[in-house]
């Protein structure tokens, strides 16, 4: 395994892999596991981005045949005024590579989803004003070129990570499929009832690799979300009301809620026994803040922050070493998720 492990890394190149196995919290056997997903995700999408392409393109291939010909890839009246740059590039392209002579559904074949998608810009305004409806006959009353440009781009962006292999592993992929259907929808509603009847999406969406059947555990799931939310000006008086046999952490957070330090009950008995053995027998836990605890225990050393999307056993291996007490788990932003310690054995 280790053998194989290692020749699919290699075989996948680093840079590649590492997309998964930083999903996968290090572990090599689960960011396989989700590479296995993504493909088979990208797979299942193949058959719908194909049905919208093709409805899409030939929709709008009828549409300008009633403007502007049979030939409208050649009519100087479309080509000249019509196309922006962009698109008339793309567009000669198409034709270069279909063929000198080809006909006109070789060169509709050859362009891209991108040329299609693009004429619905606001570039285009004027092809629209009476084509939305003629291309989409099922269109609501308040959907505009505008709504189905950002389906519409939003798709292509989709399919082009598919088609360049890229992770979708984070993206919202149902939402993807709905625009698909509902596009497709807008056109034909036959096709898009043929279409959600044999797409497997929903099939494979529930073979994601998850938890220890994958072979990884996030920390995550582990964390409690019974923790103390404190700043610096907090006083202990009130750090201390909040203790409670839940409630074993303190987190202190800075005036942008960033991450400052973490501490628990010995931390606070140790300030407040050392603040009275100073001053005669007398602590005034009212007047004594986080900051001056913070100032004079050294809690550094018992807490660490890891991120909660990563594995649970590298919290349990700061919490069985010596110093660690205290795992803090932190989402991408730096927000703290929860808290685990050595003696809540949450692990």
């Amino acid at each position: 395994m280790p053998v194989q492990i290692a020749a699919i890394r290699a075989s996948l190149s680093e840079p590649r892999f590492a997309t998964y196995l930083k999903k996968g919290g290090g572990n090599e056997v689960y960011a396989i596991a989700l590479y296995l997903y993504n493909a088979r995700v990208a797979k299942a999408f193949m058959f719908p981005l194909g049905v919208v392409e093709i409805t899409l393109r030939n929709a709008i291939d009828a549409l300008l045949v009633t403007k502007h010909g049979a030939t409208w890839h050649l009519d100087a009246g479309f080509r000249d005024t019509v196309l922006m740059p962009e698109g008339l590039s793309t567009l000669d392209k198409a034709i270069q590579r279909a063929g000198a002579g080809a006909a006109r559904s070789r060169v509709v074949a050859e362009l891209t989803f991108d040329f299609w998608s693009n004429l619905f810009r606001p570039d285009y305004g004027a092809l629209w004003r009476t084509g939305l409806n003629v291309v989409f006959p099922n269109l609501p009353k308040t959907t505009t070129r505008h709504d189905i440009q950002t389906m519409a781009r939003s798709i292509n962006q989709f399919r082009n990570r598919v088609a360049h292999h890229e992770p979708v592993l984070d993206l919202n992929v149902t939402d993807v499929y709905a625009s698909i259907v509902e596009l497709v929808g807008l056109r034909c509603i036959e096709t898009a009832a043929w279409l959600k009847h044999h797409s497997t999406l929903s099939t494979i969406i529930r073979t994601r690799p998850r938890g220890a059947a994958a072979g990884f555990v996030n920390l995550e799931s582990r964390l409690a979300p019974d923790f103390i939310a404190v700043t610096e000006a907090t006083t202990l008086e009130d750090v201390a009301a909040q203790f409670d046999r839940k409630c074993q952490v303190a987190v202190c957070l800075d005036e942008r809620g960033a991450l400052v330090a973490a501490f628990g009950p010995l931390d606070l008995i140790r300030f407040l026994a050392d603040d009275s053995k100073a001053n005669d027998g007398m602590t005034a836990p009212r007047e004594q803040t986080v900051s001056a605890l913070l100032a004079a225990v050294n809690v550094g050393p018992g807490w660490t922050a890891l991120p909660a999307d990563g594995p649970v056993a590298a919290a349990v291996d700061q919490l069985t070493g010596k110093a660690i007490n205290i795992v803090v788990g932190t989402d991408a932003t730096g927000a703290v998720v929860g808290v685990m310690t050595r003696a809540l054995r949450r692990y």
